[in-house]
């Protein structure tokens, strides 16, 4: 499959580094931008004369994820009342219920000795909420989803990145792999959505489901490839990005040994609680390892950036991972140092600029589901570490892959070790 694999250097993504330092053209033919600057990214982000652009609308669809405009509007108008902002704890009942199913699968790789695919593990947990919470089905704990949820990933990813990195060729083999990878997608997306009309699979839960308003209002004019649309957009969004986000941090933890050891003390001393390393680890993970590493813009009029005069249809690159590593924003941007985060003096940790630290996104595409994944994130992290230690299969390098998101390496496995027991 067409996947673009990079060597992580200590922190460092390689091929990021090399990707800015060589550059790459959009699809007007004209060089792209790199923004690494917070106050020119709050410009775009904002700016009226900025549109996410044809790029990954032209692979992954018009859907909510990647579309702008009226468009963009009126679909985040259906979905919105599922995520309630106004209500943070909305799906804090579904991360709760998906939980078990994730140490459960933790306790019996510790206990036979077995090794777990991070990747896959990590996805399936996000699935599980994602489904329940947003769906409005449940799945078991040992679903066979993962693989073609995974696969379907890498072959957007993969084409994706075809377009920005020239290592990477398409070809009509690989163009066959996509769309077998897509039509097998397409087949769990309109089983999702048959079962869904059909009724929520818990009926007791009352709230609003995002696909069943997806259904009532894209597909009531029949638009079926616009629900498929939708479906696709929360999957990336809702399941591919956490996901990677826990993974990269069970790897920062497993090869920091003294941030790991500050984690478990802090979690030992308040075991129901969650003390402030604990997200400050999270969030110095989502520093480094930002899931959604770019965000692509292109102008809709000429426009001035900066020192620098854009035409109409110029691609964009807020660089989020370039900007999270800003030196003059960062001390030691490549250090995993989680302490950053923590209250100081003057109160709790303030970013140097708005846009110097926006996981999340920013602007009017402000993420929908920020409040689910911080939820998916804290309890899982808290929970994990309190009970396990994660190890490195020594043999497997730790590399990055980049597509839509940035994401560990689908092969990278680890050994898991109860604490206070000796390993297998």
């Amino acid at each position: 499959m067409l996947i673009l694999q990079s060597a992580v250097d200590g922190t460092r993504v390689r091929a990021i580094d090399e990707l800015v330092a060589r550059g790459t053209r959009g699809p007007s033919g004209r060089p792209v931008i790199f923004v690494d600057d917070p106050a020119l990214a709050e410009i775009v982000l904002h700016g009226p004369t900025f549109d996410r652009g044809r790029l990954a609308r032209s692979f992954c669809g018009n859907g909510l994820l990647f579309s702008d405009g009226d468009h963009w509007r009126e679909r985040r108008r259906i979905v919105q009342p599922a995520f309630p902002p106004r209500d943070p704890d909305q799906h804090l009942q579904d991360v709760t219920w998906a939980l078990p199913g994730l140490l459960r699968r933790f306790e019996t790789a510790a206990a036979t000795g077995s090794t777990l695919g991070v990747v896959e593990e990590t996805v399936r947990y996000t699935t599980r909420v994602l489904y329940r919470g947003v769906f409005g089905q449940e799945l078991p704990e040992d679903h066979d989803r993962v693989e073609t949820i995974l696969d379907y990933f890498d072959s957007i990813g993969g084409i994706l990145s075809a377009t920005i990195f020239p290592a990477l060729k398409l070809d009509g083999r690989s163009m066959s792999e996509v769309r077998g990878k897509t039509a097998a997608m397409d087949v769990e997306v309109d089983r999702l959505i048959d079962v869904r009309r059909a009724g929520k699979t818990n009926p007791d839960d009352d709230r609003t489901d995002a696909l069943g308003r997806i259904i009532d209002e894209v597909g009531k004019a029949g638009n079926q490839e616009g629900v498929r649309e939708e479906v696709r957009s929360l999957l990336v969004a809702g399941a591919e990005t956490t996901s990677n986000t826990l993974g990269f941090l069970l790897l920062m933890l497993a090869t920091h040994p003294d941030a790991r050891d500050r984690l478990e003390r802090e979690l030992d001393a308040a075991p129901s609680g969650s003390p402030p390393f604990l997200d400050a680890v999270i969030f110095e993970t989502l520093r480094l390892f930002p899931a959604v590493w770019f965000q692509t813009r292109e102008s809709t009029a000429p426009v001035t950036l900066g020192d620098r005069r854009l035409e109409k249809d110029e691609m964009v690159f807020v660089s989020t991972a370039l900007i999270h590593r800003h030196p003059d924003l960062w001390a030691e941007p490549d250090s995993f140092m989680p302490e950053r985060f923590l209250p100081g003096s003057e109160g709790a940790w303030q970013p140097p600029h708005r846009y110097a630290f926006f996981p999340f996104g920013g602007g009017r595409h402000l993420c929908l589901g920020r409040h689910l994944a911080m939820h998916e994130l804290r309890i899982a992290v808290r929970e994990i570490v309190r009970r396990f230690r994660v190890e490195l299969v020594e043999e497997i390098p730790l590399v990055a892959e980049l597509g839509v998101v940035l994401k560990p390496g689908r092969k990278i496995r680890v050994r898991v070790v109860e604490r206070g027991r000796t390993p297998r």
